[in-house]
């Protein structure tokens, strides 16, 4: 089973059912603290399209080799995975030749030396534009994944006054917002539907809410399908 969302997930169950699906917590005077194995184990999400703001161009969703062959792991997909500097015939940027296309991103410009399909790398229920997905290289996702990030400086005041903490400074980093990753669920017996009927629902991870990080849409496949 494979789960796409934004955070490793933690799916909230029934009351009184935690230790079954999550695991018994220690026990005093028990043996081995009274610990028992999940039904459920959620594995470290990764990115596999994150969406980069190009000036005078539509945002356009990058993804790298790297990233695709993890995701073609967990899917299951026999297709081969594209080249770099790969993006759909249909995506806007300023043509070079005959068939190169040039996109600005801030820190310069980058030359999409090859066209093809890239419908079949996008995720069960992530709503991407298939004209805006681009395949940069290994070497390049990490300095636009920088670029890409959503900063916020927070301060905590005095209780009587409107004057800095000592030490209250901090800044918070997320992935902006249409981030879609993916993870691997493992199970220990199949007929597991925490979303009833369907296999998607909008949920909350994580902290700091109140400035809108944590809220993620969460799709179910594999298996659970």
């Amino acid at each position: 089973m494979a789960g796409i969302a934004s955070v490793p997930i933690c799916v909230l169950t029934k009351e009184g059912l935690e230790a079954l699906w999550y695991g018994q917590h220690v026990v005093e005077n028990q043996e081995d603290g009274g610990t028992t194995e999940a039904l459920v184990k959620f594995e470290y999400a990764s990115l596999v399209w994150l969406p980069v703001f190009c000036p005078g161009q539509p945002v356009v969703w990058i993804t790298c080799p790297r990233l695709l062959k993890r995701y073609k792991m967990i899917a299951g997909i026999s297709a081969e995975l594209p080249a770099t500097y790969t993006a759909p015939k249909t995506l806007q940027g300023r043509q070079v030749g005959v068939n190169r296309k040039v996109l600005f991103f801030n820190l310069g410009f980058m030359e999409i030396e090859q066209s093809a399909d890239l419908s079949q790398w996008i995720p069960i229920g992530a709503d991407l534009p298939e004209s805006n997905l681009v395949v940069v290289g290994d070497n390049d996702i990490a300095i636009l994944h920088d670029m890409a990030l959503y900063r916020q400086s927070r301060v905590a005041l005095e209780d009587t006054q409107k004057k800095a903490k000592k030490g209250a400074f901090f800044d918070v980093e997320a992935l902006p917002e249409g981030s879609v990753l993916v993870f691997p669920v493992a199970l220990k017996q199949k007929g597991w539907k925490p979303f009833g009927n369907s296999a998607s629902s909008e949920l909350y991870f994580g902290g700091l809410e109140s400035i809108g990080f944590g809220r993620y849409r969460v799709t179910l496949g594999g298996d659970y399908l």
